[in-house]
């Protein structure tokens, strides 16, 4: 079944924020932002991240996300507006934290395993950005 948008970005948000928090992290929401390009900020200790929340799909193996925005079929990067992405993949109900300088400019790939050809250069393994799974 299709969900709207809408809840399924709630949901990614609301499970990112969790992960985070169970992590170390205090968390806060821009409530009067809403239009701004941070969903979440992060602090723990002297750190201080801006965060947008993706929802990834799970494709052979591999957690795949969008590390931009699409609003209009105009692709616009989040360079300079957000330190990392808060990935929720559904399929998995697990959540990564992937600094903006760790993702490419189009579809950003996190492997959960080794690729056939035994390639390391270049590759991103998901168990580098997860947060700690709730309990």
């Amino acid at each position: 079944m299709d969900e709207c948008p809408s809840v399924v970005g709630a949901r990614a948000e609301r499970e990112v924020t969790y992960a985070l928090e169970h992590d170390g992290w205090d968390v806060y929401l821009p409530v009067f932002a809403s239009h701004a390009r941070v969903d979440l900020v992060a602090v723990r200790a002297a750190e201080f991240v801006r965060v947008q929340v993706k929802t990834s799909v799970l494709r052979k193996g591999v957690v795949v996300f969008r590390p931009y925005s699409n609003t209009g079929n105009v692709p616009r990067s989040y360079e300079g507006e957000v330190d990392a992405f808060g990935v929720y993949s559904p399929e998995l109900h697990r959540v990564f934290l992937v600094p903006f300088e760790h993702t490419s400019a189009r579809n950003c790939s996190l492997r959960l395993g080794p690729t056939a050809n035994n390639q390391q250069k270049g590759v991103r393994y998901a168990g580098d950005y997860e947060l700690t799974p709730r309990c």
